[in-house]
């Protein structure tokens, strides 16, 4: 990928993860608690996006890793995790670790965390 192309494929990632961001905080709070979400993706992977956006519209707060914007995050995920392709989804203190997305096992792991942590650590927005 040539440096234009791929600082405007930046710029648009870091666009879309800002709205995403800002989607995810600017509902009013609602009674039920999620654990910690960590989402490693890449801007090419389109379960990445699905992720992200489920995420988004469903309120739940999640820290986004890219790894093409930080080589780090691959090195994380391979060393930590054992797992070289994304999207991989961290939900508490790796209490679940979910490679792809679907978003059935993704609402029953988040609860499942959720129903073992006696302090939920953010509240769903």
């Amino acid at each position: 990928m040539n440096g234009a192309r791929r600082t405007i494929m930046i710029a648009l990632h870091a666009f879309a993860a800002l709205t995403f961001a800002h989607a995810a905080f600017a509902a009013a709070p609602q009674p039920e608690k999620v654990p910690k979400v960590v989402l490693y993706t890449a801007w090419y992977c389109d379960s990445c996006k699905a992720a992200g956006e489920y995420m988004a519209q469903r309120h739940i707060p999640f820290v986004k890793k890219d790894v093409d914007l930080n080589e780090n995050y691959m090195q994380e995920l391979s060393t930590r995790y054992k797992i070289n392709a994304v999207p991989v989804i961290v939900i508490g203190n790796d209490d679940k670790v979910l490679r792809g997305f679907n978003r059935d096992v993704f609402d029953r792991a988040v609860k499942e965390v959720a129903s073992k942590t006696k302090e939920p650590e953010r509240p769903l927005r």
